[in-house]
């Protein structure tokens, strides 16, 4: 897909041996970080089959946005190994109160995860920090991240 085809914001994978590399982009940071966790999910699961249902509050913090970037990923996987949820619906807002700490506040939307309704992909063991990259220009905001499988 050409770069003027792809639309305002969405995501996709890119070319990694072993693990998801994804590149995630929209109009806003926000948005942004909203299409991550939307694959963040593709990879796990059929994103599609997600009722948005219940809602629920992610509170995360970092010292920089790559670091809010990871703490988000993490938050959701954890969301899912602990709590089995799954979400489809991301309303963020990401605030500066000092240089050096950034602070994530979402309003989500999902269900409990069923494997039948859902389906399963690949399990993902983690968020890293190898290849992360996060760059913002007036007009988009494009963040590239892996996920250990």
């Amino acid at each position: 897909m050409s770069e003027e085809n792809r639309g305002a914001e969405g995501h996709r994978f890119l070319e990694h041996t072993t693990d998801a590399y994804i590149e995630a982009w929209g109009p806003t940071i926000e948005r942004a970080f909203a299409q991550a966790a939307e694959a963040f999910y593709e990879t796990m699961l059929n994103v599609q089959k997600i009722d948005p249902i219940l809602a629920e509050r992610i509170l995360v913090d970092g010292h920089d946005k790559k670091e809010l970037l990871y703490n988000w990923l993490e938050q959701l996987l954890l969301e899912f190994d602990i709590k089995a949820m799954v979400y489809t619906s991301y309303d963020i807002d990401i605030a500066s109160e000092e240089p050096t700490i950034f602070k994530l506040r979402g309003k989500v939307r999902g269900e409990k995860y069923d494997q039948g309704k859902h389906g399963a992909k690949t399990e993902v063991k983690g968020v890293t920090y190898h290849l992360m990259t996060i760059e913002e220009s007036a007009k988009e905001a494009r963040v590239r991240f892996i996920l250990d499988l």
